[in-house]
């Protein structure tokens, strides 16, 4: 018998034989179905396996059961033993969509796929979702992503890795992502028209999609994600105020997340007080870099009480915990209320940060219009060769 016929017949002969398998008990495809909250455990992939946007059915099962270990002893990663032994058990069984259960199968392509490799896609796909449909109904949130002058691109708040950062302990409600993006205008933040029209664009944003929603109890928490110059974030953080329930995530240099870390946290504050007291009160905020006073007194003059509130061995990726951020905010509190205790006839107070991302918009938060003294926040401008005035944070009526 030649090749071709002998390859013909050992074909026939293993599609007889798979026609003769029992289909599996339905207690067991329920249970792989369940694991896999209908979608594909093949990694990366992750797709819907009921419905088709191309046909409209909404109810057309798209999906495939297939085995790690083949219930054929010459099927795919067969086994003598396992086969049999394997052959409906629920660990064995990946749900899949037709793309890849043909990849990890094919006669050319299923020696790439070997068991311990779908082994680990299979847990890794059925740990989300147990992680996932854990959660309790009372933690969901809606999500403010915000950036400025991004252009026409996608907010660089990818909203798979704000996903990423919520899980385990929230999740987003459905439609809850509030976009606060403000696009490239065409100004340069030299120039002085910038800071002003970037404060009116966010402060219209926010009330038109988030203010009304929270006084009409239509928002109970929300999730903050920032990426935009320090003055624009602290304006942000001032508007959502301490008195919303809100949490405030940080994006971690490295590994790059938005996810925080699960270490001790590492942050150390100081806070120094002026000896004397100028006519001119300045904050200085050195947490992602260290502050010298002479770039204070190049704006505001030699006449000037700077207080301080900076970290030891200060850096850009320093906040990484939450613990570092709740520390922060303790001692940013108490350095507030220390200026207005010392200096309460001043009319403003002029801020010089150089913080996080999480850090800017929890001192726009901490600050309490009633409380603490009116800020005027300065920005490091590279093309004006040091800090400028940028915008003013004061109680709004």
């Amino acid at each position: 018998m030649s090749d071709a016929l002998e390859a013909l017949d050992e074909q026939r002969g293993a599609e007889k034989s798979a026609k003769r398998r029992p289909s599996l008990p339905q207690n067991v495809k329920a249970i792989v179905w369940a694991r896999a909250a209908g979608r594909c455990e093949f990694r990366g992939c992750n797709c819907n396996l009921i419905g088709d946007l191309l046909t409209g059915k909404d109810d057309l099962n798209r999906a495939y059961i297939a085995h790690i270990v083949s219930d054929a002893p010459k099927g795919p990663r067969g086994d003598e033993v396992l086969s049999p032994q394997l052959s409906t058990d629920p660990s064995n069984l990946m749900l899949l969509c037709d793309t890849h259960h043909r990849l990890i199968d094919g006669s050319s392509t299923w020696q790439e796929y070997p068991d311990h490799l779908l082994r680990e896609m299979k847990a890794e796909h059925e740990d989300r979702i147990e992680a996932v449909t854990s959660i309790a109904r009372d933690r969901g949130c809606h999500v403010i992503r915000f950036a400025a002058a991004i252009g026409k691109n996608e907010s660089p708040v990818n909203t798979d890795a704000v996903k990423d950062a919520l899980l385990p302990e929230f999740y987003p409600v459905r439609n809850g992502m509030i976009d606060l993006d403000v696009p490239d205008l065409g100004i340069p933040d030299s120039d002085p028209a910038y800071w002003p029209l970037h404060q009116r664009l966010l402060r219209d944003k926010y009330q038109e999609r988030v203010k009304g929603r929270l006084e009409r109890n239509e928002i109970n928490r929300l999730a903050v994600f920032g990426l935009a110059p320090m003055p624009l974030l602290i304006e942000l953080g001032r508007l959502i105020s301490d008195i919303s329930e809100a949490h405030v995530w940080q994006r971690v240099r490295e590994p790059t997340t938005w996810e925080w870390q699960n270490e001790p946290g590492k942050m150390e504050l100081v806070r120094d007080e002026p000896d004397s007291k100028g006519s001119v009160i300045a904050l200085k905020l050195g947490v992602s870099g260290p502050i010298d006073d002479h770039r204070i007194m190049a704006v505001l003059g030699e006449d000037v009480s700077v207080w301080s509130l900076s970290a030891k061995d200060a850096n850009n990726d320093i906040l990484r915990t939450r613990s570092d951020l709740a520390l922060w905010r303790k001692e940013l509190r108490a350095v507030l209320e220390a200026i207005k205790d010392r200096h309460g006839n001043t009319d403003i107070v002029h801020v010089f940060p150089a913080i996080p991302v999480s850090a800017a918009i929890e001192l726009g938060r901490v600050w309490m219009p009633k409380a603490h003294l009116p800020m005027r926040i300065y920005d490091h401008n590279s093309a004006l060769g040091g800090f400028r005035q940028t915008l003013d944070v004061v109680h709004q009526a």
